[in-house]
């Protein structure tokens, strides 16, 4: 940090504008939120000395209580990412259709992703059309069936079509693109835009993504994971250029788009060659996820465990800042309040251990995909198939005394019942997910343990207030317009600290119920992603 900066931050109240803490619990929230988004953590980016001290302070907290460390070394879980940026100073493609030959600029008529690997590079093939590139059998799609992509490119359309489930289009949409591509043999995606998404973002701001870094994480021996990671290129191409691509293809561009407002398209494959030049660098880097188990008390549930989750990093320090200019993206809200959370519920559980064992995990590399979660997932610690429930906090809106909550996911498994039971208790009441299209249970850290069929919630602060009004949905409104991954996500933000206390107790009240409970947490019957990821666990029926 440069002097400047540090003179701006000495400027500063040490005491937000909120009214004070009215009690033990709000105070001690309040001094984790001051310490982890404190200007000297430096926005916790990953791999960050920031980052490391946030860890650090989180494990000695666990070490204080007397926790079992749970990591691979103490309490730490320390992961590999390699961080790819462009080696050059500009990055095209030519999309060569033989008598058109078109050349695209990255961040004008083209996003393209750094390489996996360093060095200038040449990724040149033919390309197929996938229609939305989505793959699951239990749903009867597959797109990629009777398409030869083996050394081309799948051009996809972007998002799923409308009439799916949200929360299951988002997780096909995620997935199935990528792995359906790399398993068909294709080198790369590249992405058109529906006419709903050039709608809800337009090219301009999207291009803006242009020319960032990217984060693989890396199994132990050093090899990228995550879903298509073996492909060569991820692109998108914006609608002059996809115009262009489809003029000589069995259906035009305005036609595909046309017809994948109905539904599925088929697809089919396009003429000419897409080549992308570009170079780049990569750094490997480490960061670590924190781990503790609070060991249950009787001897046949602590066997099982309960999670409690809630990542540690945020987005680090503004590239580019003029002097003077705050730099530090605090990340108060996000997540110091969430991880404030888990430190509470690991004193208070720990004066009084419930019966099953209960792990408490502060992830890394949320903020770059889910990666620390989606590490721990693959290579656990403990043994994942103790794993019965993950609760996972992320963002909690406290600048509201809230009167609701919601439970992504509650509706998916007989969690949602403990959580209403806790809800109760606090005088909250429990709200469906207000925005269903945005799909929020497939992003956050709760989604890999899904994905490994462990039942999970994620929970946030809804938009009633106390008195019965839509105060907290301005709250929520304001922050996402205002402070949400900017500078201004910091301790004097209005927080409310006795809200923040009353969130905790409900968290608390959670996982003990969770760790109390007689049975362990099942997926409901036709569930999808019950029946995806624990086709043969038990299941509850529906009340």
């Amino acid at each position: 940090m440069n002097k400047p900066l540090l003179l701006a931050a000495a400027a500063l109240p040490l005491i937000a504008a909120a009214p004070p803490p009215a009690g033990p619990l709000a105070a001690s929230f309040r001094s984790h939120v001051a310490f982890l988004a404190d200007d000297l953590l430096e926005g916790r980016g990953l791999g960050s000395r920031g980052h490391e001290i946030a860890a650090n302070y989180i494990a000695q907290h666990f070490a204080r209580l007397g926790l079992q460390p749970a990591g691979t070394n103490s309490y730490v879980q320390r992961i590999g990412f390699a961080e790819s940026r462009f080696a050059s100073e500009r990055e095209s493609a030519l999309l060569d259709l033989g008598a058109t030959k078109l050349t695209l600029e990255n961040g004008v008529g083209l996003v393209v992703s750094p390489g996996s690997t360093a060095g200038a590079e040449e990724v040149t093939g033919e390309m197929v059309f996938v229609g939305y590139g989505l793959q699951d059998p239990s749903q009867g799609i597959d797109d990629y069936a009777g398409l030869d992509l083996k050394g081309k490119y799948a051009v996809v359309l972007s998002g799923a079509p409308d009439g799916m489930n949200s929360e299951i289009a988002a997780h096909l949409a995620r997935v199935s693109k990528a792995t359906g591509a790399e398993a068909a043999g294709a080198i790369g995606v590249i992405t058109i835009r529906t006419l709903k998404e050039a709608e809800r973002l337009p090219w301009d701001k999207y291009a803006g993504r242009a020319r960032l870094p990217r984060r693989l994480v890396l199994d132990p021996n050093g090899q990228p994971l995550g879903d298509g990671a073996g492909l060569k290129v991820r692109a998108a191409i914006d609608d002059a250029a996809a115009t262009a691509l489809f003029a000589g293809a069995p259906m035009d561009f305005a036609a595909v788009r046309a017809a994948a407002q109905k539904g599925m398209v088929k697809g089919f494959p396009l003429p000419g060659r897409f080549t992308v030049r570009r170079a780049t660098s990569v750094e490997r880097i480490s960061s670590p996820n924190v781990l503790a188990l609070l060991p249950g008390t009787d001897k046949t549930l602590g066997r099982e465990i309960v999670v409690i989750s809630a990542h540690s990093d945020h987005v680090g320090m503004k590239v580019g800042a003029k002097p003077g200019e705050d730099a530090i993206y605090n990340g108060a809200m996000d997540n110091a309040a969430g991880t404030a959370t888990l430190l509470e519920a690991a004193t208070a559980l720990v004066k009084a251990p419930p019966k099953r064992t209960v792990l408490f995990l502060a992830t890394t590399a949320e903020e770059s995909g889910l990666l620390g979660a989606d590490y721990f997932s693959r290579f656990p610690t403990v043994d994942v198939k103790r794993i019965v429930a993950d609760v996972n906090i992320d963002m909690p809106i406290l600048t509201c005394d809230f009167g609701d909550i919601v439970a992504f996911g509650g509706e998916r498994s007989t969690i949602g019942t403990l959580v209403a039971q806790a809800a109760k208790a606090e005088k909250l009441g429990v709200s469906p997910d207000p925005q269903p299209e945005e799909a929020v249970f497939t992003r956050s850290d709760h989604y890999p343990f899904v994905r490994k069929g462990v039942p999970s919630v994620f929970l946030k602060t809804g938009w009633t207030d106390t008195k019965g009004g839509l105060a907290c949905k301005e709250a929520e409104r304001k922050f996402r317009l205002n402070n949400y991954h900017e500078v201004s996500d910091q301790l004097d933000l209005p927080f409310d600290w006795n809200a923040a206390a009353k969130w905790t107790r409900l968290n608390i009240g959670i996982i003990r119920g969770l760790a109390n409970a007689k049975a362990a947490p099942r997926w409901y019957e036709g569930d999808y992603f019950g029946n995806a990821f624990a086709a043969g666990a038990p299941k509850a029926k529906k009340p």
